[in-house]
């Protein structure tokens, strides 16, 4: 079982945990993602969207379809009981800049039918269910900043800011909460800055995922948009509601 952790970036190297930190241009994270396709059961933990459309073969059906899923909405509503405070941001999937490395790494997300066929890409998408039991390459979404504030959240804090991504302080005061829900190999290091705190986080969901601990969850599927998350009854709950209502 190998679980690597990646915040992608457009910009700069984008940042690896796989039990050790690597740093890595866009081509050499896509030669280092191909090395390990025959590793037996690969998971691939990817910071960034990696579903569109709700139906990638008829794009289009919804407003929203081709700027902002529902598990985004949810997240950047009040009603919901689930709307991130300022300093964690869910962005609407289309204006990530990382959108555009995903394509050109992963191949995802698919936007249209003019895409490749899921069967002819490097790693198989997981946007529901339960994780793999069995030997092959797959990628999961997952959003760490959303999890570390649900991780944070119950516990008492300091400072009210959520701005890890600007503040040192706040990083450091969130990385002591988080801390112990990270896997022996991911408490042993020390983030240097918010991509290695991402990238400790991501890798933490997909460990407990993959060893069916019960204290990740896969929140969403594919029309909505899915992210790995820490598992809650609430959460899961409140979502199928707002789910419900977006049919209604």
């Amino acid at each position: 079982m190998i679980v690597i952790a990646v915040d992608p970036a457009p910009a700069k190297p984008s940042t690896v945990f796989d039990g050790v930190f690597h740093s890595f241009s866009c081509n050499d994270l896509t030669e280092f993602l191909r090395s390990r396709q025959n590793d037996g059961l690969v998971l691939v933990c990817w910071d960034a969207p990696l579903t569109g459309p709700a139906d990638a073969s008829t794009p289009g059906s919804t407003l929203s379809d081709f700027s902002q899923r529902t598990i985004e909405q949810f997240f950047s509503r009040e009603a919901t009981g689930f709307k991130t405070p300022p300093g964690i941001s869910v962005r609407p999937y289309s204006g990530c800049p990382h959108w555009a490395i995903s394509r050109a790494v992963v191949g995802l997300p698919r936007v249209g039918p003019w895409d490749v066929k899921e069967s002819d890409l490097p790693f198989l998408l997981l946007a529901s269910g339960s994780p793999p039991d069995h030997q092959g390459h797959f990628i999961v979404e997952v959003h760490p900043a959303v999890a570390a504030w649900l991780w944070c959240s119950p516990q008492p804090r300091t400072t009210a800011s959520w701005y890890y991504k600007k503040d040192q302080r706040v990083l450091t005061e969130m990385w002591k909460l988080v801390r112990p829900y990270m896997p022996p190999e991911a408490q042993a290091v020390e983030p240097q800055n918010d991509d290695e705190f991402d990238a400790l986080v991501a890798f933490a969901l997909g460990v407990h995922w993959l060893k069916g601990s019960g204290k990740v969850s896969l929140l969403g599927s594919r029309p909505t948009g899915s992210f790995l998350l820490p598992a809650s009854t609430k959460l899961s709950e409140a979502f199928a509601r707002f789910c419900q209502q977006q049919i209604a």
